[in-house]
């Protein structure tokens, strides 16, 4: 029985392999690959879920037509990942001495920079290819999707899918969104609903009229904070390309120097804007409060209030 989820239904392991990375050589050996594949689906069960990962596992061995290109975009997800933990090992030659550079005669290897720069386009594929596949469960809509544990976690939020994010941060990612949601309720949590208040808070997340601009105004710093710890959290390989630009050149310590001050730059720019449209955040919630309040004085406190002893206050 065939233990590995996505692949070697029908002991054809290698050639699934071979159709979903396109750029590997024909003679992939599927022994070598099939104890490392679990470890290269955990990027995509880190994403979706291991719930959705047991579906498209169902749907693959089931061979639903319908469903074949979910199937495809999750094999090449997990192929790509796997072949990054793969490539170093077949490169090196190991033996009882250790462990030595393999190489056939005449052979010269890639530099450092070569090698980085090849993991590093495989990476961006490997994320692109899950990007692709959250982008199809959104299209397809199917209720194991909707109803899944990685869904759940839009329950209560101000910003519950990535075409709101994208009016005020745009994402470019369905993957990435679904990543971010626990920073979302994190931000939500602990900077917005504190300004905002838990009754005002309560209308919002229930879509009570006349509270578009609110609901504005709460949902830009909370994709900017949202993205500032993003950036400040999360792997560079993880972010769409631009958010954290890095040249490629020159030595591979000095490019991973780079990342680190502009990633530092972008954090302290989106805390910047964050922080203006925080305050402008509260100077809404003032006003709406105080209006409230001289609403209720006008209600209660306008008029004397004849009493039963002729007093009036």
């Amino acid at each position: 029985m065939n233990d590995i989820r996505l692949f070697n239904a029908l002991d054809n392991g290698a050639q699934e392999i071979i159709k979903v990375l396109g750029l590997i050589d024909a003679d992939v050996d599927w022994s070598k690959w099939s104890p490392i594949l679990p470890l290269g689906m955990r990027k995509l069960i880190e994403c979706v879920g291991n719930d959705v990962v047991d579906k498209i596992d169902e749907l693959y061995r089931n061979d639903d037509g319908e469903a074949a290109e979910i199937v495809r975009l999750a094999q090449q997800s997990v192929a790509m990942f796997t072949w990054l933990r793969i490539i170093p090992t077949l490169e090196a030659q190991h033996g009882t001495a250790g462990r030595g550079k393999h190489l056939g005669e005449n052979e010269k290897g890639l530099s450092a920079v070569q090698e980085f720069k090849d993991e590093d386009n495989i990476r961006h594929m490997a994320y692109e290819a899950m990007d692709e596949l959250v982008y199809a469960l959104e299209a397809m809509g199917a209720e194991w999707w909707t109803a899944s544990e990685a869904n759940k976690r839009r329950k209560g939020l101000l910003i519950r899918d990535k075409e709101t994010f994208d009016l005020y941060y745009s994402l470019g990612s369905h993957r990435l969104f679904v990543t971010l949601l626990p920073i979302i309720r994190e931000v939500q949590s602990a900077s917005i609903e504190p300004i905002v208040g838990k009754e005002l808070m309560k209308e919002l997340l229930g879509g009570a009229e006349g509270m578009e601009q609110l609901n504005e105004a709460a949902c830009r710093p909370l994709a900017l904070l949202t993205m500032k710890k993003a950036v400040e959290r999360l792997p560079v390989e993880v972010l769409p390309e631009g958010i954290v630009q890095v040249q490629q050149s020159g030595m591979v310590k000095d490019k991973l120097k780079a990342e680190q001050s502009a990633r530092q730059s972008v954090a302290n720019n989106l805390g910047a804007d964050a922080a203006m449209l925080t305050q402008r955040l509260q100077d809404i919630v003032a006003l709406m409060t105080h209006e409230e309040a001289e609403v209720l004085a006008d209600l209660y406190l306008s008029k004397p209030l004849p009493q039963s002893k002729g007093i009036t206050f």
